[in-house]
């Protein structure tokens, strides 16, 4: 599993880091995180795609 997370920086320094969504593969990942850049990220945030090790399938209930 991967997860794409933005990263806030706040005066060149860590503010919060926050998941935008988790994909079964990294490609899916970071097409999703190319896709957002080509959109327009905020100055301060930073996209990344992280493997979550050891997590083969999840499962959740959306809130909202």
């Amino acid at each position: 599993m991967w997860l794409l997370l933005f990263i806030y920086f706040n005066t060149g320094q860590f503010d919060k880091a926050e998941i935008v969504h988790v994909y079964h593969t990294e490609k899916e990942c970071k097409d999703r995180g190319e896709y957002a850049s080509s959109i327009g990220i905020p100055k301060g945030l930073v996209l990344t795609c992280i493997k979550l090790k050891g997590v083969t399938e999840a499962h959740a209930k959306k809130l909202q």
